[in-house]
């Protein structure tokens, strides 16, 4: 399942440089414009991250910090700030803040500070090469068995080494199952169609994890969906790492 962050502020555009990076590297983000609704958010589910724009906002962002501390101590709280002083750095301290990230945002900087906390708060290891990236709604990504009309299957994120597809009830076809492969499976992303061998490598909770280990027609057209993937993630100098 995706990592689970929560994005609080009034304006939408502060909201949405963080909401962006994030749910393009898979997460799985709640956007709120107020403190109710972040609760809300909070209460509906296990969520590893808060980043919250602090301006203007310092009795909000201590009342959120305090609720955190007593009823979701796993959760990391990120303060995104113009200007924070002594005495602000001092309360955060004492509420257990997790980070404080200075305006503006910066993309190649922090997405990759926030996925770590995340990561830790999941108690979970990056151990892939690189990242796996969520596509647009529009570009309806699909794969599909080339032999078999019934085996496609949603893009759920897309990697230069592998996938995740949806395998919920609502797709059609036999099941996936471990160790099965597809010959000949066919790639579509938006205009792009990619040919490629497929292996099925897990299945749980509705989500397969494949594998590529060969693509028919060279993969460049991959990489530069990727590239654009990986721009709008972490900005044009976003160094590659494990994720």
């Amino acid at each position: 399942m995706p990592i689970r962050a929560v994005v609080v502020g009034r304006t939408h555009l502060v909201r949405q440089q963080v909401a962006q990076s994030l749910s393009t590297l898979d997460f799985q983000v709640i956007e709120c414009s107020e403190l109710s609704e972040a609760g809300t958010a909070l209460d509906a589910g296990r969520s590893a991250l808060v980043v919250m724009d602090a301006d203007g906002s310092a009795r909000e962002w201590r009342a959120l910090a305090a609720r955190l501390a007593s009823e979701h101590a796993r959760t990391a709280l990120v303060l995104l700030a113009s200007r924070f002083g002594f005495d602000d750095a001092h309360r955060a301290m004492e509420l257990k803040v997790a980070g404080v990230i200075l305006k503006p945002f910066r993309k190649e900087e922090h997405t990759p500070r926030l996925l770590d906390l995340a990561l830790r708060r999941m108690n979970l290891r990056a151990r892939r090469s690189c990242p796996r990236f969520r596509l647009p709604e529009t570009m309806a990504a699909t794969l599909r068995d080339d032999r078999d009309a019934r085996q496609w299957f949603p893009i759920r994120n897309i990697a230069e080494s592998g996938a995740g597809v949806t395998t919920g009830s609502d797709v059609p076809g036999p099941p996936l199952v471990p160790g099965a492969s597809f010959p000949l499976a066919l790639l579509s992303l938006g205009d792009a169609t990619i040919e490629t061998f497929v292996s099925v490598i897990y299945c749980s909770d509705g989500i397969a994890g494949v594998s590529f280990s060969r693509f028919f027609d060279g993969p460049q057209k991959l990489f530069r969906i990727l590239e654009e993937r990986r721009i709008r993630a972490l900005g044009v100098g976003g160094r590659k790492r494990k994720w």
